[in-house]
């Protein structure tokens, strides 16, 4: 089953809020209302980097395969 990228990034958000608010919590033993801030704050930041990251990787993707096509052809004019 794939989701659409709305769909992702809406099960994504709630995901990394519920992580980095158990993490913070729980793994830092900081107090409840400020975890709960800092994951308002971080939830948008990770997800973000991971989209960003997707997006990067999937360029580099499509300019390797754009490069290993234009490569027999540029070995020939030499």
């Amino acid at each position: 089953m794939n989701l659409s990228g709305p769909a992702k990034l809406s099960l994504w958000f709630p995901l990394a809020f519920v992580a980095g608010v158990l993490y913070l919590r729980l793994g830092q033993h900081l107090g409840w209302g400020r975890s709960l801030l800092l994951g308002v704050v971080t939830a948008p930041v990770v997800v973000g980097a991971w989209k960003f990251r997707d997006w990067y990787t999937d360029r580099a993707r499509r300019a390797g395969l754009r490069w290993r096509e234009r490569r027999p052809a540029r070995r020939r004019a030499r």
